[in-house]
């Protein structure tokens, strides 16, 4: 007597077998169209020019706490993840100077908090590790010590003290 074995399952997929056997749908694209796709939209990005991010809220003048001077918040060197502040114009003419240094996004993308970075103010020489707060055209800068904080409130400035720095640049 011999005994047959029989497999329960009549018919099994193959790799072969077509998308509509299987699901019972029409693709709407074969596999070739869709890799020409694939393949065609990321040579497509790779040969887009680069655009040039927009600038956060935060960039541009800031006059500082009692007006002795401006300062100007820009991306330090071509990185935009980073922004440095430096004095274009002072009171007692100590333009130049950078009084923020590497300060990094934190938080959400807006562009409203930074932190990481390391701020000059009051006239000292050595830069303490500070955050910046951007909120309703103000910049709040903040130099901390454990508990203790110290915060300046700065401003924008008049747009003919903005035109005037602009035509300085200009002429140098």
């Amino acid at each position: 007597m011999t005994t047959v074995f029989t497999s329960p399952v009549s018919t099994i997929p193959m790799h072969s077998t077509p998308a509509t056997a299987i699901s019972g749908k029409t693709p709407i694209m074969g596999r070739r169209a869709v890799r020409f796709i694939l393949a065609a939209t990321g040579a497509a990005m790779l040969a887009a020019p680069t655009v040039a991010q927009e600038a956060f809220p935060v960039e541009g003048y800031w006059l500082t706490n009692g007006g002795k001077s401006i300062v100007e918040l820009a991306p330090c060197g071509s990185s935009h993840k980073k922004l440095c502040g430096n004095v274009v114009w002072a009171e007692d003419g100590d333009e130049g100077a950078t009084v923020l240094r590497n300060f990094r996004l934190a938080g959400s993308k807006a562009g409203d908090l930074w932190g990481l970075g390391k701020i000059s103010i009051d006239g000292k020489k050595k830069a303490q590790k500070g955050k910046l707060t951007y909120r309703d055209d103000t910049l709040r800068v903040s130099v901390c010590k454990g508990t203790r904080c110290k915060n300046q409130t700065w401003t924008r400035p008049s747009a003919t003290m903005t035109a005037q720095i602009a035509k300085n640049d200009g002429a140098e």
